[in-house]
C-alpha cells in the first residue's frame, strides 16, 4: 500500500514539473547571454528602461520560447562579473553594482511573472503581457500593481547606473528619438502599409469593396486549428484571378512576387521584424500562409505613421503584436498619445480613427460628407433609428471578409449589415454623434464592449517611422 502511494505520489510531482515546463523552460545559452549583455549595455543609458524591454522582446521572439528565470540570472551575474572585472570598481562601487544586480534579478522575475502564474501561457500572450507593462497599462488592478512595482525597479537600477557613471555602450542619438521623415497621420500609414504589402501603387486606387466585388476563390477555411479557424490556400489560380487587389497585378522584378505567394487573411498572423523594420514576406505566427490579422494590420499602420502609443515610449515594431483589445479604452492600456473620441455638434468620425472591439479593430479610411447620415434625422427622438445601411465611410481592416481576402477596404453600409459586435458599436457612436448634434454639445462615448481612439499628433507622441521590407517597391506612389 506505501509503496502505491509512493508511486502516486511520484507520479504527480511529476506531472506537475511537466506542467511547469509548458510555461518556462531552458532557452539556449547563447540567447540568454545576449540578454544579459543587452541589459549590462543598457546601463548609463538615457532610456535605459526602455533598452532592457528590448531584451526580452528580442529573447522570446528570437527563440520562441520562455526562458526560466533562474537562467536568465545566472547568465546577468556572469555579465555583471565581467563587467566588475573590467572597469576595476572600488569596493563602494562593486557594492553598488551588487545592488543593481538584485533590482534587475527582481525585473527578470517580474518579466517573467506572468508565465509563473499561467504555465501554459505561449511566448505571443508573455510579449504583450511584458508590452502592457512597458505602457503602464492599467487594465486590471493586479496589472496596475505589477507594472508600478517593475518600473519601480527599473527606476532604481537606473538611479544606481546613473550614480556609478557606467557610460551607454549603445547611445540612442537624437535623430533616432525625433520624428523626421514620419508622415506623422494615420491614414498616410495605412496607405503605406496597403501599397507594401500588396506591393503596387495600383491597389491605392481601387474604389473600397462593395456589394458587387467578388469574393476569393481558391482559399479554404480550416475549423480545428487550437488557434481558431486558420484558412490555407488551396487553389493559387483561383485566388489570382479573383483577388480583389491581387488579380489586377503585374509584379515587378523589383517587387516581392505576391501574385506567387499572396497575403491572405491569417488569424495569429503577425509581420516578422529585424531591427526597426517589419516583414509581411516573411510568416510569423498564425497558418502557414503568408498574412496578418486585424491587430497587426492596424498597429503596423501606427508604427509605419511613426505615431508614438506613449509619450516618451519609442517606436518598436514588437507593438505590431498588440490585440484587438487593446484599442478600446486608451487611458486604461497606457496610450497616453491617443484619446477616446469626443463627439460634437459638427464633427464624429475622422479618416484615421480606429474602433476596437473584443475580436476586431479597423481604421477608418475615408468619411463623406454625413458619415452616419445624420442629415436624415429631424431631432434627438430619431436617434434610435440610426441605421448602418445609410452609413458613408470606408474602413480599412485586414479581416475574412470576401472569403479570406485579408487586408482590404471596405463600404461601412456593407460590412455593418452582418456584423453584430461591429455593427453595434458603431451605430452607439453614430447615436452618440447624433445626440451631441441635436442637444448642441460634446459627448465622449464610453463602453466596455467597444472603443474609438483617436491619435493626439502633437510633437511628443511623433517618432521615427517604423520601415518596411519591400517598402522601395512602392516609393513612387507615397
Amino acid at each position: 500500500m506505501k509503496n502505491t502511494n509512493f508511486a502516486k505520489k511520484a507520479a504527480f510531482l511529476l506531472m506537475t514539473i511537466s506542467l511547469l515546463g509548458i510555461g518556462c523552460a531552458p532557452v539556449n545559452k547563447a540567447s540568454t547571454d545576449q540578454a544579459s549583455k543587452n541589459m549590462i549595455d543598457s546601463l548609463g543609458c538615457v532610456d535605459m528602461q526602455s533598452k532592457v524591454f528590448d531584451s526580452f522582446y528580442e529573447l522570446l521572439d528570437s527563440t520562441q520560447a520562455i526562458p526560466l528565470a533562474s537562467d536568465v540570472k545566472s547568465a546577468l551575474r556572469q555579465k555583471m562579473n565581467e563587467l566588475k572585472t573590467s572597469n576595476h570598481f572600488s569596493l563602494p562601487e562593486t557594492k553598488q553594482l551588487d545592488q543593481m544586480t538584485e533590482k534587475l534579478f527582481d525585473v527578470i522575475d517580474i518579466m517573467l511573472s506572468a508565465s509563473v502564474k499561467n504555465p501554459k501561457i505561449g511566448v505571443a500572450e508573455q510579449i504583450k503581457e511584458m508590452i502592457r507593462y512597458e505602457m503602464h497599462a492599467e487594465t486590471s488592478d493586479e496589472m496596475t500593481a505589477t507594472q508600478t512595482k517593475l518600473h519601480a525597479k527599473l527606476d532604481e537600477a537606473h538611479a544606481i547606473s546613473s550614480q556609478l557613471k557606467v557610460a551607454c555602450a549603445h547611445p540612442t542619438s537624437e535623430a533616432q528619438m525625433t520624428a523626421s521623415n514620419a508622415p506623422s497621420h494615420l491614414s498616410k500609414g495605412l496607405n503605406m502599409v496597403f501599397a507594401t504589402a500588396y506591393q503596387s501603387c495600383r491597389v491605392l486606387d481601387l474604389p473600397a469593396m462593395d456589394a458587387s466585388s467578388p469574393s476569393v476563390v481558391g482559399i479554404t477555411r480550416l475549423q480545428d486549428l487550437p488557434s481558431g479557424s486558420n484558412r490555407v490556400i488551396t487553389n493559387l489560380k483561383s485566388v489570382q484571378n479573383t483577388h480583389y487587389y491581387i488579380r489586377g497585378i503585374a509584379t515587378e522584378a523589383s517587387c516581392f512576387p505576391v501574385r506567387e505567394h499572396p497575403l491572405i487573411y491569417d488569424y495569429a498572423g503577425v509581420p516578422a521584424q529585424t531591427g526597426n523594420s517589419i516583414n509581411f514576406f516573411k510568416n510569423v505566427g498564425g497558418s502557414k500562409e503568408l498574412g496578418i490579422d486585424c491587430s497587426a494590420y492596424v498597429s503596423s499602420s501606427i508604427g509605419v505613421s511613426g505615431l508614438r502609443y506613449r509619450a516618451g515610449a519609442s517606436n518598436k515594431p514588437i507593438y505590431s503584436r498588440y490585440t484587438s483589445s487593446n484599442f478600446i479604452d486608451a487611458k486604461k492600456d497606457g496610450f497616453s498619445c491617443f484619446d477616446n473620441v469626443t463627439v460634437t455638434p459638427n464633427e464624429s468620425i475622422k479618416p484615421g480613427d480606429i474602433l476596437g472591439v473584443i475580436g476586431h479593430v479597423v481604421m477608418i479610411d475615408r468619411i463623406g460628407p454625413d458619415p452616419f447620415g445624420l442629415n436624415l434625422l429631424k431631432t434627438a427622438n430619431d436617434c434610435s433609428k440610426i441605421h448602418p445601411g445609410n452609413f458613408d465611410f470606408t474602413i480599412a481592416q485586414s479581416s475574412p471578409s470576401k472569403g479570406g481576402i485579408g487586408i482590404n477596404k471596405i463600404q461601412a453600409n456593407l460590412y455593418l449589415l452582418d456584423k453584430g459586435k461591429m455593427q453595434n458599436a458603431f451605430v452607439g457612436m453614430a447615436q452618440q454623434a447624433c445626440l451631441a448634434k441635436f442637444q448642441n454639445r460634446n459627448l465622449k462615448p464610453s463602453s466596455s464592449a467597444w472603443g474609438f481612439l483617436r491619435h493626439k499628433g502633437t510633437p511628443e507622441c511623433l517618432a521615427p517611422r517604423t520601415t518596411m521590407v519591400g517598402e522601395t517597391c512602392t516609393q513612387a506612389c507615397l
